[in-house]
């Protein structure tokens, strides 16, 4: 950037009608055809290395590649397949992923157990059932010949009860009983019976699920005939806890208080040992606590080590362990309040402790035993599901399709790579193109200066000695026999690899039946061919993959230390880094020098003004002498 300012105040052909402006701007770019020069020159070396660091791209993408295939585990590849006896699969049992490390075989497998958490969980609902006021129909009849409807909503699900008309007061076919039928027989053709049971308890009606899933059930008036308040209830009288609701205002909704019916508004237990107390008083620092609240804090606890939820569909607290096996356990010990034991909010009984179980399975007639149900064994990962009656069979074979998919993935990226740098090396180069100026930039068009520009910055890396070398080395780690190996399969032309034409500069194809053979034959050599290495030197003594690897990430540093790293780094030491740089530092020094001689052209063309309006005063001056001495 220039740094010299001109503080010149110019008023330019006043005097001589002469336009300055536009010779200064003429005179002017003659003297930036050397800046021109500079910024071109910048253009294209910045051209050049976005064109290396795109091959940088390009070689990166395929060491990423050929890091896997410097694996072992890339080439020795196996597949479980497991059957019962009937011939059908035995997925729904357990699982088998055969590893790098496994032998092939056929092996046989029964699941005896399954491992599982030490869980403990309420013996029962823990809601309240609910419950109407009581009923007193010799004193207070219930009338349903006006006012019989009223609305009860299963799960969300709304829909209006209508009784008989008739006037219940406890004489024959009258009584509480009989109208408790009614209300359950409505309900069961309104949900299908066994959704919702109607009890008495005393002289009260009841509702509760009928089953052991437990959906949520709403009494609420109806808008017309209603007698919801003489069966008992209120508007909105509801089953089932809400665990994210407060304790405070929902105690009153589980079957057992927990707080039991007392003022003390502290709940305390210990669980695997480690302490919990919550102060819910009106004071206290929970006293907003949900249930769900609490069970979060025991879970977010490590030493604890549990898992505790409020299951909705069973109305149910459970609390199992993090870990499976014997070695897993949940002890709880409930201090103050009533949220635990047997006769507590949640009725979790509190005398024993819980343990877990192993998974045990048989294996080739071998009893074992495991903590969890996904283990290895023999380089098989199982994942055990259920138990089984039968003995399985699991066969072990190598996975020769994957081993070919991943070769197969290796040429083309090979090829994709090649084939791209191949492509920049013979590039052709038009000199004639050179990059646009700014002024010459706005006298095309946009269509004009892309189809310039395409050929400005075509064939920049042609012929480049840096990417020759890397792709030299490369084809000759591919042609390059690895010692060691049995001779009829050291070099990759003998599993089915081979190159094409001159013409085709390296391009890599493939016979995969060649290849399927070969993997049939000696999956190890094939395996070796790609992924031995050696401690020396000595490159014929490394497999194909690890010599490009080696070859590959030196290219990528040379390319860096030439080009740099890309857009994010923060200052750019590369050689054409630096090129770049001196180029800009001339450009600024330059543009400094261009002020100074534009400046000096405006400061003569003043002087020639001044020189100007000078002559004309003194030719004005002549003027009038003249024409006063011819007056006298």
């Amino acid at each position: 950037m220039a740094s010299y300012i001109s503080n010149t105040f110019r008023v330019s052909g006043l005097v001589s009608g002469i336009d300055v402006d536009q010779i200064v701007s003429d005179l002017m770019k003659a003297e930036r055809t050397r800046v021109d020069k500079l910024y071109q020159q910048k253009q294209l070396i910045e051209w050049q290395q976005q064109d290396y660091r795109d091959m940088n791209l390009k070689l990166k993408a395929l060491y990423d590649n050929v890091f896997n295939m410097k694996l072992q585990g890339t080439y020795l590849k196996y597949k479980a397949t497991g059957t019962m006896p009937s011939g059908a699969s035995s997925d729904n049992y357990f699982t088998a992923t055969a590893g790098s490390a496994a032998v092939p075989g056929d092996y046989t497998i029964k699941v005896v157990q399954l491992a599982s958490s030490a869980k403990k969980e309420s013996s029962g609902s823990i809601s309240r059932v609910l419950q109407g006021n009581p009923l007193d129909l010799a004193n207070y009849p219930i009338d349903t010949t006006t006012n019989n409807q009223f609305i009860i909503s299963v799960d969300g699900i709304e829909k209006t009860v209508v009784l008989p008309q008739k006037r219940y007061d406890g004489s024959t076919g009258n009584t509480l009983t009989d109208l408790k039928t009614d209300i359950q027989t409505q309900i069961d053709k309104l949900f299908g019976e066994n959704q919702v049971t109607v009890g008495l308890n005393g002289s009260s009606l009841t509702f509760q699920p009928a089953g052991a899933y437990k959906p949520s059930i709403v009494l609420k008036e109806s808008p017309t005939a209603n007698v919801l308040e003489s069966l008992g209830f209120q508007n909105g009288d509801y089953y089932k806890i809400n665990p994210n609701a407060s304790l405070r205002t929902e105690y009153a909704k589980f079957t057992n208080d927990p707080f039991g019916g007392t003022a003390n508004y502290t709940l305390s237990f210990t669980i695997n040992g480690k302490s919990f107390s919550f102060d819910l008083s009106d004071t206290g620092a929970e006293k907003d606590y949900s249930l769900n609240d609490i069970l979060e804090k025991i879970n977010s606890d490590p030493d604890a080590n549990v898992n505790a939820y409020y299951d909705s569909v069973t109305d149910k607290v459970v609390i199992k362990s993090k870990d499976t096996g014997i070695s897993s356990s949940v002890s709880i010990v409930n201090t103050s309040g009533n949220l635990f034991g047997s006769s507590g909010a949640l009725q979790i009984d509190t005398a024993d402790t819980a343990y877990g179980t192993n998974a045990k399975i048989t294996f080739n007639d071998i009893y074992i035993e495991k903590t969890t149900n996904s283990f290895t064994l023999s380089g098989i990962q199982f994942n055990l599901r259920q138990t089984m009656t039968d003995t399985a069979t699991l066969k072990i074979e190598s996975d020769i399709d994957s081993v070919v998919a991943n070769i197969k993935g290796f040429i083309d990226k090979y090829n994709e790579t090649i084939d791209a740098i191949n492509q920049k090396l013979s590039e052709t180069r038009y000199r004639d193109y050179p990059p646009l100026t700014d002024e010459q930039k706005k006298e095309m068009k946009d269509s004009d200066i892309t189809l310039w520009e395409e050929k400005a910055k075509s064939g920049l890396l042609r012929s480049d000695p840096l990417l020759s070398g890397i792709i030299n080395k490369m084809r000759e780690a591919i042609y390059t026999p690895v010692s060691g190996l049995r001779s009829d399969m050291d070099t990759l032309s003998e599993i089915g690899i081979t190159t094409g034409g001159y013409w085709e500069k390296g391009k890599l194809y493939l016979d995969e039946n060649k290849l399927r053979d070969a993997l049939t034959k000696d999956p190890n050599t094939v395996a070796n061919l790609f992924t031995a290495s050696s401690d020396d030197k000595n490159t014929e003594n490394d497999g194909v993959a690890v010599r490009l690897y080696d070859i590959l990430k030196s290219g990528m540093d040379s390319i860096t230390e030439k080009a740099g790293g890309g857009d994010y780094q923060l200052f750019d030491n590369s050689i054409l880094g630096k090129q770049v740089k001196d180029i800009s530092d001339r450009i600024s020094n330059m543009e400094d020098q261009l002020l100074r001689i534009e400046e000096r052209y405006y400061n003569q063309f003043t002087q020639m003004e001044q020189a100007i309006a000078y002559m004309n005063q003194q030719s004005m001056w002549l003027s009038q002498q003249l024409s006063g001495m011819s007056q006298g």
